[in-house]
């Protein structure tokens, strides 16, 4: 992953946790501001690091809104506890209380945990900072992107409403911030954040979940895509251009996963004369068996954080055509491990997986250096060590 002047992740030497219990477990209360389990991608980053930090020997305890009322108060996640705050569902006045009783938790059970760990810079992050001069852990929020800069606490557009303003300043008062892209750390280092609290460090990957396919069938093209079916994600460019490139007999494109767009694309795939093959199973249980089963990964985002599912076809050594957006930028190393188009650019996008549609030995090469490279850069064993010399520094 490219260096810059923010603190950057640690060396190779520092990529592995220790399987044993550490010498000195920390303490880390996991907050998530949305719905838990779930299958959106700051959510499964906070169970994958929740899991791995308890099997390191940490003490993890994760804590939610209770966002489905179906759901209990106190609950287990793959081993891990979770913590429900209930509230009203008034609109205003339930997200005022909710941010009041999530202090008030926090003042009260500040004194079992280490570091407080909130992903995605929302509401809970700003009402953390406020009450963040009686906190005694660390406090570090993770900043994906996207989604606190249009429409959320961070976008310079709604500064004028007062709810925003006071999210804003009280997040500025956390400790730490975890910027996934490099993009992410330049709009925060911009908008006044201090550099010396923005730290660079990605999503993680489960690389032993994420594998190579043993015998992958190169015989043909098999594009996958895994993700929302949401304009955010370019999947009528994606079928524009899968319409328009140069393509193998018998290739098909699976656009997994489902969301508002899914009829439209269905839709759209029959006006292009493509529905053939296009494939769409809807939701996806077993993501690691799809991606062995296909030999390209293509994403036609028009903008990212940093996203899982890119990583993790990386790590199923898929390479990968994806648009030129942030987050995409962090991890492709053009003609190597994939390409990068323009976004909105069905031609170019056309053209990027026609150079690999015929080319097996290509995307086998490539798929090895993507693989190569999520090791290298994003396994879980590497941002855990990164999130622990964070979680440690002084307050």
């Amino acid at each position: 992953m490219p260096q810059t002047a923010l603190q950057a992740i640690p060396s190779a030497a520092a990529q592995t946790v220790e399987t044993a219990p550490p010498r000195r477990p920390l303490r880390v209360l996991m907050v998530v501001d949305g719905r838990y389990p779930a299958t959106g991608g700051a959510e499964m980053q906070a169970r994958l690091l929740s899991a791995a930090f308890a099997a390191a020997g940490h003490q993890v305890h994760v804590l939610v809104p209770q966002l489905d009322r179906s759901l209990p108060e106190h609950d287990a996640v793959d081993g891990v506890g979770v913590t429900r705050l209930p509230y009203p569902r008034i609109k205003g006045l339930g997200a005022m209380l909710l941010n009041l009783r999530f202090g008030w938790w926090l003042l009260r059970h500040q004194h079992a945990y280490d570091a407080i760990h909130i992903h995605m810079m929302h509401n809970l992050a700003g009402a953390a900072g406020w009450f963040k001069p009686w906190l005694k852990p660390r406090v570090i929020v993770k900043v994906s992107g996207a989604a606190e800069f249009q429409g959320g606490i961070l976008d310079p557009a709604l500064h004028h409403r007062v709810v925003h303003r006071l999210l804003r300043r009280g997040a500025q008062r956390l400790d730490g911030f975890q910027c996934i892209s490099q993009r992410t750390a330049r709009i925060m280092a911009d908008a006044g954040f201090a550099p010396q609290r923005l730290h660079l460090v990605p999503n993680a990957v489960d690389v032993l979940r994420f594998q190579p396919a043993g015998q992958r069938d190169q015989s043909t093209l098999h594009a996958v895509f895994v993700g929302r079916h949401v304009p955010v994600k370019g999947l009528d460019v994606l079928l524009r251009a899968w319409a328009a490139a140069r393509l193998p007999v018998g290739a098909t494109l699976t656009l997994a996963g489902d969301g508002p767009e899914t009829p439209r694309l269905m839709a759209l795939a029959k006006t292009l004369g493509i529905h053939g093959s296009v494939r769409f199973p809807g939701l996806v249980t077993d993501v690691p068996a799809l991606l062995a089963a296909g030999n390209l990964y293509v994403q036609a985002s028009h903008q990212e954080g940093l996203p899982n599912a890119v990583l993790e076809a990386m790590a199923s050594a898929l390479p990968a055509v994806v648009t030129r957006v942030s987050g995409h930028e962090d991890v492709i190393v053009e003609g190597d491990n994939g390409y990068l188009v323009p976004a909105n650019d069905p031609a170019a996008l056309a053209a990027a997986i026609g150079k690999l549609a015929f080319d097996p030995a290509a995307r086998q090469r490539m798929g090895a250096a993507a693989r190569r490279y999520v090791e290298c850069h994003f396994s879980t064993d590497r941002v855990l060590e990164s999130l622990l010399a964070i979680y440690k520094e002084p307050v």
